[in-house]
């Protein structure tokens, strides 16, 4: 059954294969913003609080690939896939039956977990299937495919949310893990280079990953992939006490609101997976998508400081804040891969690991510093960190390069 059913790399369903993989993460995320105030209320805590549960998920994804990411290089992709894909399926029905904050923000910690893993791999397998232009092609599809689920996210969770309430959004997520899990028993076949020997000896894991941080160019395009991400989530985690309680947008148009801006990270990657087919170097597609960022996210802070936070105001330049992300994220995420085939899984973990700390700092520093009445905290979290990413190659990859 598995041979007939093998998703072979050179096929457009393998694309699809791994975007949802990957999309599995902005779901879990994104599905369940418009039902921060309904779990608040449901679980007798603050929004500030409800938020949390956007920020400890990403705690989890970012801390369990350190291990797995070079288990993933000893004993192979698919068996480390099918193993995170049942954690993250069982503590998708542990949230949803929480009857208390405590135990569903521990239950998201256990979700981030698996589902970080999956998202790692991705980038861990296009690296074992492709080379040059088409690896990061290929991973700019991906991020293309993976942005519906962030524009879809929000609207669908709206709807789960008035249908059954806020614990059948964690029930479809739980069904979604479920899928994926047979997608990955009948469709995928084994993509790493096995290596022998004693991988997994604590002496050998601290090599790999001396090796990974050793590398000065692959390192700095993990710091601007994981600042560019902070920036992005800094907007995600903000959105919803911004859009919902300071805006007072209801939730269906928050969702309507929501998917307009990521639509901006699909245009962004689209146009990175055309120009990148098309030979045009990827250092000028960073250079435009960096200061890009840096530009719009601190006019939005000043647009928040100076008290003209609207829809109106702030949606435009949010567009354009995905969609520098959009050329930023495959880019930066080849450039960190490239130079290291032999560690991919360990090269994949650092990103990843550094990009998942990012976002919850991010998330943390805009829960904590909100005051209700502006998008300040937002506003501000998103050009500190994007500033942060503009930094590190203007004054560290152009002078390594």
């Amino acid at each position: 059954m598995t041979r007939l059913m093998r998703i072979r790399p050179e096929s457009v369903y393998f694309t699809l294969f791994l975007a949802a993989l990957g999309a599995i993460v902005p779901l879990s995320i994104d599905l369940g913003l418009p039902a921060i105030p309904t779990i608040s209320r449901s679980l007798g805590s603050s929004s500030a609080t409800a938020a949390l549960t956007l920020s400890v998920f990403m705690a989890g994804y970012a801390l369990a690939p350190i291990v797995l990411g070079p288990l993933s290089d000893r004993y192979g992709r698919r068996p480390i896939l099918l193993s995170s894909l049942a954690l993250f399926t069982v503590a998708g029905v542990t949230c949803a039956a929480a009857p208390s904050m405590s135990i569903l923000l521990a239950s998201r910690v256990i979700q981030g977990a698996g589902a970080g893993v999956g998202a790692v791999l991705v980038l861990a397998i296009v690296r074992d299937s492709f080379e040059g232009r088409l690896a990061r092609s290929r991973l700019a599809y991906v991020r293309v495919i993976q942005t519906v689920a962030p524009m879809i996210a929000p609207t669908l969770g709206a709807w789960v949310l008035a249908a059954g309430g806020w614990r059948a959004i964690y029930g479809t997520l739980a069904g979604a893990g479920l899928v994926l899990f047979a997608l990955v028993a009948f469709g995928f076949t084994e993509s790493a280079r096995l290596r022998r020997g004693p991988s997994l000896a604590p002496r050998v894991l601290w090599s790999n990953y001396r090796q990974v941080l050793g590398n000065k160019v692959s390192l700095g395009y993990i710091l601007i992939n994981a600042f560019t991400f902070g920036a992005l989530f800094a907007y995600v985690s903000g959105s919803p006490l911004v859009m919902l309680e300071l805006l007072h947008v209801s939730p269906r148009i928050y969702g309507l609101l929501f998917a307009t801006t990521a639509s901006g990270i699909t245009a962004g990657a689209f146009l990175s997976g055309r120009l990148n087919a098309r030979g045009v170097a990827p250092s000028r597609l960073l250079t435009g998508g960096l200061v890009l960022a840096a530009t719009v996210s601190v006019l939005l802070f000043v647009i928040a400081a100076s008290g003209m936070a609207r829809v109106s105001t702030l949606v435009p330049p949010l567009v354009l804040c995905t969609f520098s992300a959009g050329l930023i994220g495959p880019n930066a995420a080849h450039g960190a891969m490239d130079p290291l085939p032999d560690v991919a899984g360990a090269a994949a973990a650092v990103l990843s690991f550094l990009q998942m700390v990012c976002g919850s700092v991010s998330g943390l520093l805009v829960a904590s510093l909100y005051d209700g009445r502006s998008a300040l905290s937002m506003t501000g979290m998103m050009a500190l960190f994007s500033l942060a990413a503009l930094s590190v190659y203007a004054v560290r990859l152009r002078r390594l390069r």
